[in-house]
């Protein structure tokens, strides 16, 4: 009996130790991404890695600030590739920002840690000089950080959600929506500060793309001021515009130059938002004397609460180190509800301001 139970126990750790499963090997993220950024001449400094602990355990988010030169398709392929390889996976996953700024998004884990790959169609971020320092004054109280949501205009449902963010946060409205005008008389009768967000012609879109009335390359100035004059008139109100996607025609000089000659002498600031690094639309409105800033942080390229929460820390660091920063969302419930419960916390890390007022103090 005793030989049969020895046989027994050795029986069960040989079946026990055979199912046993080896840790995953450790990997390192940047390693991986910037292997595989490299086959396709993208540079290693145009990737950055953050590590985090989140409630899912260690967290990797790698942001590939990608050249245009970099195809995107293959780049994807390559990564799913060599996290297969490397024991884990990456699939790619949907992105808010479109129309030439989000490129990719690729979730999965790898090894014992989550991963998020962004590619985004931008430069990696460079120090804006400040213009302006207040003597005196604490550094959150010149630290300045305005907030800008986008693609309002086809429900009033935004108009009471947005109720619930400070009044110094704008909204910038479609012109080409299904409720566009409602939706601008109702905000701006919060006090809210309105900027007309004006459909441009991205390049190479898959989506929906910007709808009637964009502007787009090769348009006469004629057309594009009566595009620009129809919009305008729908979008009452409005101190300011942005462009709703637009990576081709921001990018285009004639095009932009058109743009302003529209605006020029309403009072308007322009805000360029930045949905490619090819684009002119900031130092044309420059050069034609308008009042210009552009955009420094997107909120909700991934719409998740911790997402947005790190992207508004990144607007926040912005602000402080710059003196100004401009941060743009969109309309979207989580992206409100987020801001609601976090810009409460920000009063001793910046001062919260209308977008118009870093226009002013920015203009040449």
């Amino acid at each position: 009996m005793a030989l049969v139970a020895l046989v027994v126990v050795v029986v069960a750790y040989l079946v026990w130790r055979s199912a046993r499963v080896a840790p995953p090997p450790s990997v390192d993220a940047g390693e991986l991404v910037r292997g595989a950024a490299a086959r396709f001449g993208c540079a290693p400094d145009r990737i950055t890695v953050e590590r985090s602990v989140e409630r899912g355990g260690p967290f990797v988010l790698i942001t590939v600030h990608a050249p245009k030169s970099l195809p995107i398709d293959r780049f994807v392929l390559e990564l799913e590739a060599r996290a297969h390889n490397s024991g884990g996976r990456l699939e790619p996953a949907p992105l808010t920002e479109k129309g030439g700024y989000g490129l990719a998004r690729l979730d999965g884990s790898v090894g014992t840690e989550r991963w998020r790959v962004l590619v985004l169609g931008e430069a990696p971020p460079k120090a804006r000089a400040v213009r302006e320092t207040v003597p005196g004054r604490a550094e959150a109280e010149s630290a300045r950080l305005a907030i800008v949501l986008d693609d309002a205009g086809e429900s009033l449902d935004v108009v009471k959600e947005v109720e619930r963010l400070p009044s110094v946060v704008a909204v910038a409205v479609l012109p080409n929506a299904a409720r566009s005008a409602e939706v601008a008389r109702e905000l701006g009768a919060q006090g809210r500060e309105l900027l007309l967000h004006m459909p441009m012609e991205p390049v190479g879109n898959h989506g929906p793309g910007p709808g009637d009335g964009a502007v787009e390359v090769g348009l006469s100035g004629e057309e594009i001021r009566s595009r620009i004059d129809h919009a305008i008139e729908v979008v009452r109100g409005a101190r300011g515009i942005n462009n709703h996607m637009g990576s081709r025609a921001s990018a285009d000089r004639p095009a932009m130059h058109a743009v302003m000659d529209a605006i020029r002498g309403r009072g308007l600031y322009f805000l360029d938002s930045r949905t490619t690094p090819e684009t002119v639309a900031e130092e044309v409105a420059r050069e034609t004397g308008i009042p210009a800033l552009h955009r420094d942080v997107f909120l909700d390229v991934v719409t998740e609460p911790e997402a947005i929460r790190h992207a508004l820390a990144q607007a926040v660091a912005r602000a402080r180190s710059q003196g100004l920063a401009v941060a743009i969302g969109h309309v979207h419930p989580l992206t409100i509800e987020t801001l609601a419960s976090e810009l409460p916390r920000l009063s001793e890390s910046v001062r919260l301001v209308r977008p118009s007022q870093l226009a002013r103090r920015a203009a040449p």
